[in-house]
Order: structure tokens, then sequence, then C-alpha cells
């Protein structure tokens, strides 16, 4: 469930970082602030009950809600765009900082006004060709509640009003000089689209990629939160191509319309409860326990504890935090450098990026014909060909620096670690052997996995009670929001550059480097790496996913394993300085910065490489779970 979203609105990220937006927000009165999070926190609460409720009847009595999993759809709904905006709201949406952050104080006021002019603009483009849909499927009716079909569009409808309402609320906070200033310099763009536009007609083919993939990076780079740039740009292009523009939000509704993302909040959700009940410290204490005897043996503990940890926790960053938190003060007792630290933490946050339960394998999955089952079982060699590439370097160089081990264990004290840590290693087993065993559905396993872990954050390891499980679902329900909207709007994105013929343009330039798959592959590990760093990774595999995967026929490559290799750049990407969210937030998070871990960081990244290259050629490396378990 890797999904690597950016740090927290108060983490410091760097210069150039892809993060949350940590800017001041205009918070509202605190009793509306509370409506937000109690509305949050029971529509998630209603889904996680629906589901969980759904399975365990189906379970002992053979039957089942029939209407559970509608009302679950809406739910979802709910979340992406409700939640979304709520998001927006809180500076949680993913925000590139490095070109703002070029310009002198008083530009940089004049930006961050404007971008929230493009936030408007998205959600009253929304709201207008969303009302022609309410009005279409009004007479339509769901399957099983017999409702009109409009009525799932309300979260849509008021989802955006919301966003306009914050939007503006944010505006009020710059002067009126900044809002003429910005609102000037948007309408001059807009005009100058326009007028290009209007004298050369609609385009089509390679200039309409282009004018949308510039325009896409121009906005990124002005500091427009990702998801809000898909949208916009997806309306224009579409606007540019002559087409319908309620295509655009059609796109977006359906583009959160799978099944399978009900998973995605209840994935959040479970690592967040996790995090917070107090998983992480039984569990490095065992993995110190177990793995700390060897050379260097605290760094070795972090590659082990991050592998077993991104099958818990609900994002990279949180892998990171959390890791990294934990093991901070041991590492600089026993005299590591914090440098080196964060070196091998972002390097490990390479290597957990295809670890089950991943939330871009899952996402990449709904929006292509892979099987999310397939896909998690295939991605854990991977991540252990990457973890033993990491130990290997970890030992060799701690006999170069002399680096210490840890104390020596008793057993009958590491037979007790085991015993405190293996409630929290119980959930990703769970949750393996519930999807690979076909016992139930993704999406079912991970309501399992939800109230497995309540259950051990209370009752077990003692670290939450009710008031922080309101706030944690409150939480959880907000990063949802923000996945899911960022799901819904590049999934609009992606359709509007297949339409445009993005394959056709790939396919023709491919042909000169050669056409062979090899080109391909070098084409693939590259843009996404690229992308992974200037747009973070959930947002990259939405645009090009889709598409690449399936190029793959035409190169007899397995989709399955080619997967597996683009998720991996992505993740490379993520973590590689300028503008790798993940890279900065592991520097803060071990108090270091990025000048002195960057030196440090180049051998791990060259080992990482180095076992990219050996899955990408040995596709059976990949593969080979899948076969034991006839999945593939």
């Amino acid at each position: 469930m890797n999904h690597s979203v950016a740090a927290s609105e108060n983490e410091p990220t760097g210069p150039g970082s892809v993060a949350h937006d940590d800017l001041p927000h205009q918070p509202f009165s605190p009793a509306i602030e509370h409506a937000f999070d109690v509305l949050l926190a029971l529509v998630l609460f209603l889904e996680l009950v629906l589901l969980f409720g759904n399975t365990a009847m189906r379970g002992m009595f053979n039957t089942s809600l029939v209407w559970a999993n509608e009302v679950a759809e809406y739910s979802l709904t709910s979340l992406a765009f409700i939640g979304g905006a709520v998001a927006y709201h809180r500076g949680l949406h993913l925000v590139v900082r490095i070109g703002i952050d070029q310009l002198p104080r008083r530009w940089q006021e004049y930006a961050e006004c404007a971008r929230h002019y493009f936030v408007i603009a998205v959600a009253i483009i929304g709201l207008c060709y969303a009302w022609p849909m309410w009005h279409d499927s009004w007479t339509v009716l769901t399957v099983v509640l017999q409702i009109p079909k409009s009525w799932t569009l309300l979260p849509f409808f008021i989802g955006m009003g919301l966003t306009v309402i914050f939007a503006l609320a944010e505006l009020r906070r710059h002067t009126l000089k900044e809002n003429i200033v910005a609102g000037a310099a948007v309408a001059v763009l807009v005009i100058a689209w326009y007028l290009a536009w209007y004298f050369t007609g609609s385009w089509s083919g390679g200039p309409l990629i282009a004018f949308a993939l510039v325009l896409l990076l121009f906005l990124v780079f002005a500091g427009v939160p990702i998801a809000y740039v898909l949208s916009v740009t997806a309306y224009i292009a579409i606007y540019s191509s002559g087409e319908d523009m309620m295509a655009v939000s059609l796109a977006m509704s359906n583009g959160i319309s799978s099944f399978i993302l009900l998973a995605v909040p209840f994935f959040i959700l479970a690592g967040n409860v996790m995090t917070d009940g107090g998983l992480t410290k039984p569990l490095a204490d065992w993995v110190t326990a177990m793995v700390g005897r060897m050379r260097g043996g605290l760094l070795q503990a972090l590659v082990v504890a991050m592998y077993i940890f991104s099958g818990i926790s609900g994002s990279k960053i949180a892998d990171v935090a959390a890791v990294g938190t934990t093991l901070k003060g041991m590492l600089k007792e026993q005299g590591y450098d914090p440098a080196e630290s964060a070196a091998v933490l972002a390097a490990a946050g390479i290597m957990g990026e295809t670890i089950p339960p991943s939330l871009v394998m899952m996402v990449l999955a709904s929006i292509t014909t892979l099987s999310v089952a397939t896909f998690f079982v295939a991605g854990v060699v991977p991540a252990a060909v990457l973890g033993v590439c990491l130990m290997i370097i970890i030992h060799r160089r701690a006999k170069k620096h002399d680096w210490p081990r840890c104390a020596p264990i008793s057993w009958p004290e590491r037979l007790r670690l085991s015993g405190r840590a293996l409630p929290a290693l119980a959930v990703p087993i769970i949750l393996i052997i519930g999807i690979v065993g076909g016992i139930a559905t993704t999406t079912e396993v991970s309501s399992i996995a939800v109230v497995f872990s309540i259950v051990v954050s209370v009752f077990i390891y003692r670290g939450m009670n009710l008031r922080s499980f309101i706030r944690t679902l409150a939480s959880s329900g907000a990063m949802a929001g923000m996945v899911l909207f960022m799901v819904s709007a590049g999934s609009a994105f992606s359709w509007t550059l297949a339409i445009s013929g993005l394959q056709s343009v790939v396919t023709d330039f491919l042909a000169l480097l050669g056409g062979s798959a090899f080109a391909f592959m070098v084409f693939s590990v590259v843009l996404m790496v690229i992308m992974g760093s200037i747009l973070e990774g959930l947002p990259s595999l939405l645009i090009f996913g889709p598409m690449l995967l399936q190029l793959t026929k035409n190169y007899g490559i397995d989709p399955m394993a080619y997967g597996i290799v683009i998720i991996i750049s992505m993740g490379i990407g993520t973590f590689i300085p300028p503008f790798g969210v993940c890279y900065f937030v592991t520097c803060s998070v071990m108090d270091t910065t990025v000048e002195r871990v960057t030196p440090r960081f180049l051998p791990y990244l060259l080992m990482l490489l180095v076992g990219l290259v050996f899955i990408a050629i040995f596709p059976a490396i990949s593969l080979a779970l899948p076969h034991a378990f006839n999945l593939h």
C-alpha cells in the first residue's frame, strides 16, 4: 500500500520538493472544522461497517446484504470529492514548490494567489458540465436501490462547491493588489490560449499532446496542486480538440467507479490505526533482535523493518517517518552518521514500493486489466531482491567503516519480542492469505485488516482510545480523499491523452529508437523515474501506466512483470533529488540535510539500479510466486 504521498503539512521537505501544501491555510471556526472531521469519520466508518459486516455475514450465514456494496460505493464517491475538497482546505494535496520557491517573496505571493484561481476554475467548470450529467441520469435508476442515478453525483456537486468556498477563503488571505495582479495574470494566460486556439483551429495528435504536457508541467511548477492541474489540463485540452468538455466530468466520475478502489481508504486507515496504536516499536525491537548482530546491524534492521512495515502502513511517507523516528535515537547512540542512516532509509523506501498491500499497485490494477491479487504476489520477490542488494552493500560498507553490531540478545528475550510483534506481523499475513487464497476480494480483506488492526491497537498494544480513533478516522478520510481525487483527475487526464493519440506518438518515437523491447523498457524506466520525481508516484502512474501497459503486447513483454518494473522506477523517482518528495522527508526525519545525504545515497541508489536491471532482464523474478500459486 505504498502510495508515496507527501510530507505532513508541518513537515519540512526542503527546497524544490513535492510536498503537501505547507503554507498557512485559512481555517474556519473550530465547530465547522470539527464538523468536517465528523463527516469524514462517519463516511469512512459507514463504509467499513457495511463491507466488513457484509463479509462477516457471508462467511457466517452464507448470505449478504445486496445493497451494501452499492451504498459503500456512494461512500467512496463522497470520500473522493468531499474528502478531496477538505484535503485541499487543509493543504494535503501534492504541490511542487521548486518553481515558486525561486521567485522573490512578493512574486511568490502572486503565484500563491493565482493557483487558487485555477482551483476555482476547475470546480466551476466541473459544476457546469456535471449539471447536464445530473439531468440526463435522472431517469436512470441504480441497480439495487432503484433510486435515480443522479443522486450518485451529489458528492461531486458538494465537493466542487466546497472547493470554491475554500479557495475563496484562501484568496481572502491575500491583499487586494495580489488578487488583482494574480487574477489578471490568469486572465492573460487564458486569453492567450483562447486566441491561439481560435486562430489555429481545433488541435489533435502531436500538437494537442505537446500542448497538454507543456501546460501540465507549467502549472505543476507554478505551484498549483497536482490533482487540480490534471483536471484543468484535461478540460482545456478537450476543449482545444473541439470535443465536449462534459466528457471530462464523466471521466472523473467514472475514474473512481472501480469496486477495487473501495480498498484504498481501508488500507490507509489500517496503516494509520496501526501506526497510532503503537505498532512500530514492537516491530523495530523484534527486527533488531533478529538481524542486529550482523555487521552494520541497526542499518540492516532498518532495511528489514522497512520491508515488513511497507506491508502494513498506508503510505511511503508513513513508512519512512514511523521506522525512521523509531530507530533514529538508537542509530545516533551507536555512532551512525545521520546522513548515512537517511541514505539507507531512502533506499529502503524504494525497495518497499512493491510490497503488498501497495496503493500504487492497487490503483494501477484498477485502471488496467491486471489482477490485484497476482500483482501483489508478484511484488514480493522483487522487493526481496532489492532488499538483499541493500543488505550486501551495507555489509561491505560496515566492514570498511567499522560500523558496530548490536549487543547480543538471548533466545528467551528474542522469543518474548517475537510474541510481542506477532499481532502486528499478522496484518500483512491476513491480507496476503485472504487475497491469494481467494477467501475474499481485496476490498473485503482490507476491511478485515482494518478491524483486526483496531483490535490489536486497542486491546494488545493499548495505544488508541475512542478519541484518538475518531481523529484517525478523520485524518484517514481526508488522506483517502486526496488519493481518490487524484485517481479521479488522473484518470480523466490519462483518458484525454489516450483519445489524443499518445500511444501512436510513443510508438512512432520508439520506432526511431529501433522499435525493440529493449528500447521500450529503457524508455519506460527513464520516463517513470523522471515523471515519478517531478509529479510524484501516483500521478505519473495514472497518466502513463495504462498507455505503457497496453504497449507491452507489441514487444512481447509480460504486463505483470513490466508493471513491477515501472513501479520500482517510479519509486526511484520519488526518492531522488531535486524533486523527490520522500527524499526530502527522509532527510527531515533523520535530522540531516540533503547536501550531506546525497553523496552517501549514491552507492545505495546504484545498487538499486543494478537490482532493477536484473528484475527487468529476468521477468521470472516477478513471476515466480504467481506461477507457484497458479495465479498467472
